[in-house]
């Protein structure tokens, strides 16, 4: 690995921590007990209890975006487009779904990275199925 690569790898994973962190800060996911506090609202596309903070999940995103920016990663297209899906931005989630799914296209260079992109291929078609049956 180059040292641009390293320095940018490590710029990326430490914006991306953030954003875990405020998605994590923006979504309950205790179906046992209600949420505690103000502005919560039922994710869309989840089951019933499943309540976000629409503004921590922004937050999120753009946290997101950012580590995007900085390294190009599969995984965080994902959480990009879990996101907006919460947030019933199917028509955005449905294009990061698909970015997901032409980047886990792409060849691979060792057999576990094409194991990896074959689950992420995986879980953009079914997310893409999943937002095709959204009202």
């Amino acid at each position: 690995m180059t040292e641009d690569l390293i320095r940018r790898r490590r710029e990326a994973t430490a914006i991306f921590k953030l954003g875990m962190k405020a998605n994590a800060a923006g979504v309950h996911r205790t179906l046992n007990r209600p949420a505690k506090g103000k502005g919560w609202v039922q994710c869309v596309n989840s089951p019933p209890g499943i309540m976000c903070k629409p503004d921590k999940v922004r937050e999120s995103i753009e946290l997101f975006r950012k580590s995007y920016e900085i390294l190009p990663d599969i995984a965080i297209l994902n959480q990009i487009a879990l996101a907006h899906e919460m947030l019933g931005e199917l028509d955005t989630a449905a294009q990061y779904f698909v970015l997901m799914s032409e980047q886990a296209a792409q060849p691979a260079d060792s057999p576990a990275e094409q194991n990896i992109n074959a689950v992420y291929l995986r879980a953009a078609d079914v997310a893409l199925q999943r937002l095709a049956r959204t009202p």
